[in-house]
Formats: structure tokens, sequence, C-alpha cells
């Protein structure tokens, strides 16, 4: 086999290559210049701030509850013998809804009407003794009264039965059962929870910015997309004290419920119309942007087609625009794609007409 080195002939005309090539990569990269790099001018569209002479919208997302809530208990203690409803059931004025053992109740009725009979017998018997004169009056004073004491016993005891029945106070529909048979029951402690569904509330929590301009009966649109329908209902409640942490107050939108599609706990999107005759400027859902600290802004295009971040806040809404304030003018251009890499002072190509006024 034959043997090839650098000091041989085949070695040196390798060497001779390597040279070569590496002397023409070295003439390439003095006799050349590489290219500058691109500008980066980001393509957005933009659109017009503008001046709405509209009452605002305002936006609020609450939840449904029953018109009334009723918490029913029963007078006095005892054990559950039945509950005779389930939740989500229908129920009338006066239907029974539960029951305690009665036994021991209706003893004591038994015996309050025993007594009641024996009083109604010892003034029967002295009844001709005081005709005749010879009865003194204190034996018949005190016959009289061991009847109506005895009658009052009855009568108590016959109400601590009828007690002993949890019926419905008026037509609604039971929410929540409390209690099961063979529980043991306190006074007032809940047994049965009854809601009254044909009205509902949508509650929904108000900024202390905006409460001024709600009035009761204002009228208000609730969109309630666990149906997919809108009812119009009007402002029945406007909270007096506000949430310590959200500084916000609860408002109250009384809806029509015959057909019982709400229920309680669903979602309600709420819009308020406000009639205060002030101008809003207005912009696209898509030009205003979160930081990473939650405040609001957006990107105005200067007549020098640059990107100015200007911070705003968020009043309402019109139709399905933004309503805002901040240091913008109405006939501004904002962009309103989500052009990633913005930035303050970067410069711009606007993709669509954007006839509008420019900022300077």
């Amino acid at each position: 086999m034959p043997f090839f080195d650098w000091t041989g002939k085949c070695g040196r005309a390798c060497a001779r290559i390597h040279w070569g090539l590496a002397l023409g990569a070295a003439t390439v990269g003095c006799r050349g210049k590489a290219p500058p790099p691109a500008s980066f001018d980001p393509r957005v569209t933009v659109a017009v701030v503008r001046s709405s002479e509209v009452g605002r919208t305002v936006r609020l997302s609450g939840t449904l509850e029953a018109d009334r809530t009723l918490p029913l208990g029963f007078a006095q203690p005892g054990t559950v013998e039945a509950v005779l409803v389930q939740e989500g059931e229908s129920v009338k004025r006066g239907q029974a809804l539960a029951r305690l053992v009665t036994r021991s109740l209706s003893d004591a009725l038994g015996v309050a009407e025993a007594k009641a009979a024996q009083a109604d017998d010892a003034v029967r018997r002295l009844e001709p003794l005081r005709r005749n004169g010879t009865l003194p009056e204190i034996q018949w004073v005190e016959a009289e009264t061991g009847r109506q004491q005895a009658r009052l016993v009855v009568s108590m005891a016959q109400k601590n039965l009828d007690d002993a029945t949890l019926r419905a106070p008026e037509d609604g529909v039971v929410s929540r059962r409390h209690v099961e048979a063979g529980a043991s029951v306190l006074p007032g402690a809940p047994a049965i929870t009854l809601v009254k569904t044909r009205r509902m509330l949508a509650v929904a929590p108000i900024a202390e910015t905006q409460i001024a301009h709600v009035q009761i009966g204002q009228p208000a649109r609730v969109t309630v997309s666990a149906t997919g329908k809108s009812f119009q209902g009007a402002v029945r409640e406007i909270g007096v004290l506000a949430d310590p942490l959200t500084r916000t107050y609860p408002v109250k939108i009384a809806l029509d419920n015959a057909d019982g599609a709400l229920r309680v706990g669903m979602v309600a999107d709420v819009h308020l119309q406000q009639r205060d005759g002030e101008s809003a400027l207005v912009v696209p859902p898509a030009a205003v942007r979160i930081d990473e600290h939650g405040g609001t802004y957006v990107y105005v295009v200067t007549s020098d087609d640059k990107a100015r971040r200007e911070p705003v806040q968020i009043t309402g809404f019109v139709g399905e625009d933004t309503a805002l304030t901040g240091r913008i003018v109405a006939g501004a251009r904002v962009v309103t794609s989500g052009t990633p890499m913005l930035t303050d002072g970067i410069a711009v190509r606007v993709a669509n007409d954007g006839k509008a006024a420019v900022a300077p």
C-alpha cells in the first residue's frame, strides 16, 4: 500500500489546495460588504376615535337571585318524622313540607282536653247552687276561671300539634332541604328554604364612580347565556353600602320569570343605559390593551406614523364599542390589530385606510 505524507508530492499538492481555499475566502471577505439589516416597521390596522353623543351603556356581570328567599323552620323543638318535598319542587300556599314526631304532642292535647272537660263539668254542677243563692261568689269565680284556663291550655296544645307540620306560607319553589327524617331540630332553625321565582333579580356590582348615574326604575337589558335569551327589566334596588374590598355597590334588576326559564345562580350580563347627556370617546374593544399591572392603554398613531402609548380609563360601553377617558381626542387613530412587539415611539406602517385626524 503506498504511503502519502505532507512532505511528499501528494502532501504538497493537498496543502496548496487548502491554502487556495483559505485565500479565496479571505479575498471575498475583504472585497464584499454584508447587507445592512432591514428596518422593522410593523404593519398595523387602525380605527378612528369617535365621540358618541348618546348615553353610555354600562356593562356589568352578575348572577340571578330569587325575588324572595324564605328560610322556614319549626316553631318548637322535636324530631323530624318526614320531609314531604324534594328540592326544586313547586309548592302551593298551605302545602305540608315536613312533619315532626307528634306522639307527645297528641298526648298533651288529650290531657288538656280532659282537664277542660272536667272544668266544664264542675261549672255545670255549681250552676244550680249559684242560681238559688247557696253558692259563695268566690267559689263560682274560681270555677269559671278554671274553665277558662283549661280551654286556653287546650288551644295551646292544639297549636303545638299543628306547628309540628311545617307548611308553605305562600307559593314558591323548594331550593334546599336542611333536615332529613330522624334529625333533631331547634325552634327557628332552617328546615326548608323556599324561594319565589316568578320574578327574579339580576344582582351585579357597579363601581362607585358610576353609581350616581343609576336610578330606581332605570331600564336595563339582561342577557343570560344559559338560556340564550335577553330579558328586559328595570332597576329595583340600589345598594347603599359599598363592598370594602372592591368599592362597588350591588344593583338589583327585576325580571319577569313567568315561564320559569330563569334559575337561581345563573350568570347574567347586565346592560344599563346611562342617559346622562354627556358625550363619550369610544373605540373598538380591540384597541384597548392591558399591561402587567392591570392598567389599560391604547397605541395612538401620530402624524409621522409612530405608535405612541397612552394610558386610558374605561368608563363604560356604547353599543359594541368601549367608552374611555385619557389624553386622546376624537378623530385620532388608534391601533386595533394585535401586532406584537409594539413599543412606545416605534415606527409603524398603517395597513388600512386610516383616514382620520392624526396626533402630533
